[in-house]
């Protein structure tokens, strides 16, 4: 019974993270594939992200601007569907808490991605990107025996089920995470908007 709803989870937190990172999707394939031809896929993602945070920099012309630090955990809904899950099934609540196991996992990535470095930004930002995606894989292999007992599944399932998750979560902060984006969750969330920020905010998106 938890295990279908926790796959029902993981559904409900794919369509959220697509419908907040299409629009940026979308306008990076229209401006990149012009280019395609000149360069591989990566270099193109490196070019158009240091123009990014050439706007960045100047966000961050006074340091004084920087606000204080804040997370919102997990974003993305992944917090916030693992929370609807524990308020609606008590058990669930009680064995697991209202929180992912890996929200110190995300803790640590907003501290990344609230100073938003701009000197070789795109490296950090795919660092701090890898180590969130590692630091949930290694939160499932020490939960492994205990979740499996309790879910009555074997301990590979659960692992799997933490790397599933840990590539969902890389997958959508490296689309949706870029600098300069309206999304609450971009890289250099600490420092004001950028001068030419984009997309316009999505309907619905706080």
């Amino acid at each position: 019974m938890l295990f279908s709803m926790l796959e029902l989870w993981v559904i409900h937190h794919l369509r959220q993270v697509w419908s907040q990172t299409i629009c940026v999707v979308s306008m990076v394939i229209c401006l990149v594939s012009p280019l395609a031809a000149a360069g591989s896929i990566a270099e193109i993602e490196q070019q158009f992200e240091a123009y990014l945070l050439q706007d960045l920099e100047k966000a961050q012309s006074d340091p004084s601007k920087l606000r204080l630090f804040t997370t919102d955990g997990c974003s993305g809904g992944m917090s916030d569907g693992w929370d609807s899950l524990a308020q609606a099934v008590p058990t669930f609540k009680d064995e697991y808490g209202e929180q992912p196991p890996w929200e110190a996992c995300c803790v640590e990535h907003d501290k990344a991605y609230w100073r938003g470095e701009v000197i070789d930004g795109f490296n950090k930002r795919k660092a701090a990107d890898e180590a969130l995606k590692q630091c949930v894989i290694e939160a499932g292999d020490k939960l492994k025996a205990q979740m499996a007992t309790e879910l009555d599944v074997s301990e590979e399932s659960m692992i799997d089920g933490f790397k599933v998750a840990a590539e969902l979560m890389y997958v959508a902060v490296r689309l949706g995470g870029r600098p300069c984006t309206s999304f609450p969750w971009r890289w250099g969330y600490g420092w004001p908007q950028c001068p030419n920020n984009w997309p316009a905010r999505p309907s619905g998106v706080k």
